[in-house]
């Protein structure tokens, strides 16, 4: 009896632990795990103007809820999620959707020059460096749109409520 006493609390904390350890060295890499809500979710995809031939990156893509959305208008969706509780979520979420790949990654490892729409809900100090990567990644009018914070040194195309949208290329200003 104590031995699956011992199992059950291992089945449940230990998931617990990784999330929160993987919680902590996302603020670190990128930014934490704060899921939005449905109507913020359609504000992003509205704002975004996706279209049928578009390859849909979400960085930092928690449980898919972004990529649900923007699977049925895309072409392609990839998720890039470094946590590892949150990425085995988002493929069991996701598996319905043949469009939808999720990749276990850091953000700062993946290769976006495919990407012709980028979203992400990232953390204010890590938006200079986020920038600099996009600028030597992105073509030509591949558009990004950021949640709550923006790229300090661009200028948004658009802005909806706390969503803003950037077409690339951009030029850092001095």
């Amino acid at each position: 009896m104590i031995l699956l006493i011992f199992f059950f609390l291992f089945l449940v904390f230990v998931p617990i632990l990784i999330f929160m350890l993987y919680t902590l060295y996302a603020i670190v890499r990128g930014a934490p795990y704060v899921p939005l809500s449905k109507d913020k979710v359609m504000i992003m995809i509205q704002t975004a103007g996706l279209q049928s031939t578009d390859t849909f990156f979400d960085l930092g893509s928690g449980d898919g809820r972004l990529l649900r959305a923007a699977a049925p208008l895309v072409k392609q969706c990839i998720g890039i999620e470094i946590n590892p509780v949150l990425y085995y979520w988002s493929r069991l979420l996701c598996r319905r959707y043949k469009n939808i790949t999720i990749k276990r990654q850091d953000l700062w490892m993946v290769d976006l020059s495919t990407a012709t729409s980028i979203s992400l809900y990232f953390i204010a100090h890590k938006m200079d460096a986020l920038a600099t990567k996009l600028n030597q990644e992105l073509k030509p009018e591949t558009r990004v749109v950021s949640y709550g914070f923006q790229f300090h040194s661009w200028h948004y195309t658009q802005k909806n409520k706390n969503v803003y949208l950037y077409v690339f290329p951009q030029r850092i200003n001095q």
